[in-house]
């Protein structure tokens, strides 16, 4: 449970809403000589589906923060109506600001599950000034074009971009995948980037070319039988990135692993705690100073 960690609630600062705030949580460190690690969720969840990771990485010994973002856990959305690009351009900058702020540090880490990805690449896409601030990043689970590839999960991204556009959020019995529903209209933008194959803004900047200008040591990580976010389009992101220093990690039988991972065995289960979280402590490890 997060009950036990200290918590802050940060405002989000927007120019035309003032209610939104994301919540922090912390897990002190005995040192704080190394930079801080941002952990966060995916969509439909919340800070404890990484708590676990959050755990493991916390025995290098380093600054862990929990976020939670966009109306997730004990955050509150900037506007019910708000797309996947709320979080990313007003969340992420207010979370890593307030994390930079209460440590002797100016860079991050970025380490992130599913929607938490999005969120990373799309604020440093959009907003330069933020590079610096952040020194590697870990994605699990993230893409954003091949979600609806073939009949079965062409319907479902239809289904889910339908029924989020008519209520205006998505309802938790839908969202199977998750442990809470979706409060606002995000999730009907990233049906819409997965039916038409492309990482659009509403303004129709072009996230995935954006990617190329992104050369923040990165590791990618994919699940064999990942539905939500396929092998196939974790590459699409992967391959777009600009970093000299990337890694690529498929969790499955084939690569090693005791069995073939979909999208919620990346941050939950024995075989992520005892099989891939150590991978990404080793790799982190290596990007901390």
């Amino acid at each position: 449970m997060l009950s036990h960690l200290r918590y802050y609630q940060v405002p989000i600062v927007h120019p035309e809403y003032d209610n939104g705030h994301v919540g922090l949580y912390h897990l002190t460190p005995d040192r704080k000589d190394k930079s801080p690690v941002i952990i966060t969720h995916g969509t439909i969840s919340n800070g404890e589906s990484v708590l676990d990771l959050a755990h493991h990485l916390q025995q290098l010994d380093v600054d862990c923060w929990i976020l939670e973002w966009g109306g997730h856990g004990q955050s509150q959305t900037v506007h019910a109506k708000q797309n996947f690009e709320f979080p990313a351009l007003y969340d992420v900058p207010a979370a890593i600001d307030h994390v930079l702020n209460h440590s002797d540090h100016d860079q991050l880490h970025w380490v992130s599950h599913s929607g938490g990805g999005h969120l990373a690449f799309m604020c440093l896409a959009r907003y330069p000034e933020y590079r610096d601030k952040i020194a590697s990043i870990i994605s699990l689970g993230a893409q954003a074009t091949d979600g609806a590839l073939g009949f079965k999960l062409k319907v479902r991204a239809i289904g889910l971009y339908c029924i989020t556009r008519l209520y205006g959020f998505t309802p938790e019995k839908i969202a199977a995948a998750g442990t809470e529903g979706e409060p606002s209209l995000l999730l009907a933008q990233w049906a819409k980037w997965n039916l038409s194959r492309r990482w659009l803004g509403a303004d129709g900047f072009d996230y995935l070319q954006a990617l190329s200008d992104l050369t923040h040591p990165t590791l990618i990580v994919s699940g064999t039988l990942d539905d939500i976010a396929p092998v196939s389009g974790c590459l699409k992101f992967y391959n777009a990135l600009g970093s000299d220093e990337k890694n690529w990690i498929e969790c499955g039988k084939h690569t090693g692993f005791s069995k073939d991972f979909n999208h919620g065995h990346l941050v939950r289960g024995t075989a992520a705690r005892v099989e891939l979280f150590p991978k990404l402590s080793e790799w982190l490890s290596n990007q901390l100073k």
